[in-house]
């Protein structure tokens, strides 16, 4: 089956172009060295939290208990090289590790990038480990997994003991741009499966059609900056259920999302991100007793965060953002829901250098506050720092290595 998917993606997608030239000019060629670029970020807070309610289900994803910490988790390291090929294609290889929240059964190291690219002006093929289609929008929050449960959708196969399941997989992507301006993707990934985690099959495939304005025009902006759609198809094996039927189910899961520039000011930047995600969910599971119930669970989750970027001298000087989320399960006994209310403020101290502050609030009701508890109350406080360097510049500098990461900037 995965040969089958891999042929197809490239007989139907593959272009023509990579053929070698002739032998001089490769003799000329042969010497140039790649562009090179390192990318570092450390995000360092301090974690208080405050639970209500006792939870049976003490987990990274979901409730991390009654605890404080000292965090660093999400502070990670990147290298890549990029280089010229041939008839106006570019190739790139990414190499990066990240340090896992703690308990989360990753190691002390794990290894969020490794995956080669190659692109030219209207198309991008992606193979390797790196971030997974499960979210379009990207929120103004300090961690990516900040509000995981709401702008995420989560993998079905995972156990919930670390984040990075929902976050990162094995990729097969393929992207075309029309004008520069509408992006349409396919792509095929294995998600991490904790009951096989030796089984590398294909167990995921989709689709997103993203509409983005250009980065050039960052203050020459219309109201609508960005609006996309994406589906998600989880290739589910339910033979411990059914060994004498058809054991291959489909999880299916839809996400909207709109980004707007309310007030695209060089200097008193404002902007409003939106995100919707519909899980389909399995008529099999009519309440929530544990993780894999919970994501396999019919589900709706909307999240919205508002933020305000103060600039000086063209680079950012402070930034508050407020966000909401919601997340109901139709599908279950009682009234199953929960919501959560999380702001922060970050301080520009020096170059690329942040204090940053941000709490959170989770509440959670009906069959979720046995598993959850009642409400969770998070303070976090704390130092960012963001560096990338370019060795051989070649190429723009608008394809950072960072904008491969979450950036709460952004």
């Amino acid at each position: 089956m995965n040969k089958i998917y891999v042929i197809l993606f490239f007989a139907l997608f593959a272009l023509p172009g990579f053929a070698q030239l002739p032998g001089s000019e490769q003799l000329n060629r042969e010497d140039m060295l790649p562009e090179i670029e390192l990318g570092i970020k450390t995000v360092s807070t301090g974690n208080f939290y405050s639970n209500q309610g006792n939870a049976s289900l003490a987990i990274p994803v979901l409730n991390e208990g009654d605890q404080v910490l000292s965090d660093f988790s999400d502070s990670y390291f990147l290298i890549g090289a990029r280089q010229k090929l041939y008839k106006g294609w570019r190739g790139q290889m990414v190499l990066g590790f990240s340090f896992p929240d703690a308990n989360s059964g990753l190691g002390q190291v794990f290894y969020n990038q490794v995956m080669a690219l190659v692109e030219n002006k209207n198309n991008i093929i992606r193979i390797g480990r790196t971030t997974s289609q499960t979210i379009l929008g990207e929120f103004n929050t300090i961690r990516d997994d900040d509000a995981l449960q709401y702008t995420y959708v989560l993998n079905p196969f995972s156990n919930g003991l670390n984040t990075e399941d929902n976050q990162y997989a094995n990729v097969l992507e393929y992207t075309r741009i029309f004008g520069q301006r509408l992006y349409v993707t396919l792509h095929a990934e294995n998600y991490q499966d904790f009951e096989e985690p030796n089984d590398y099959s294909i167990n995921g495939l989709g689709g997103s059609i993203i509409y983005r304005q250009p980065e050039s025009q960052l203050w020459n902006r219309n109201f609508l900056r960005e609006i996309g759609f994406s589906w998600n198809n989880f290739l589910l094996d339910r033979s411990d259920l059914a060994p004498n039927a058809d054991s291959n189910e489909t999880l299916t899961s839809f996400i909207g999302n709109a980004t707007f520039s309310i007030l695209p000011d060089p200097v008193h930047f404002v902007d409003f991100k939106v995100q919707g995600i519909y899980n389909d969910g399995l008529s099999t599971i009519e309440n929530i007793t544990d993780y894999t119930s919970y994501t396999r669970s019919r589900s709706t989750a909307a999240f919205g965060m508002l933020r305000y970027l103060n600039r000086k001298l063209e680079r950012p000087n402070f930034q508050i953002a407020a966000g909401f989320g919601y997340k109901d399960f139709s599908n279950t006994d009682g009234n199953t829901n929960q919501y959560m209310a999380i702001g922060n403020f970050l301080y520009r101290v020096g170059n690329n250098f942040d204090l940053i502050f941000q709490y959170r609030y989770n509440k959670n009701n009906g069959a979720l506050q046995p598993l959850l508890g009642e409400s969770q109350h998070r303070v976090q406080i704390g130092l960012a720092y963001t560096f990338n360097k370019l060795f051989n510049s070649q190429f723009d500098g608008r394809n950072s290595l960072l904008n491969l990461e979450h950036g709460y900037i952004k």
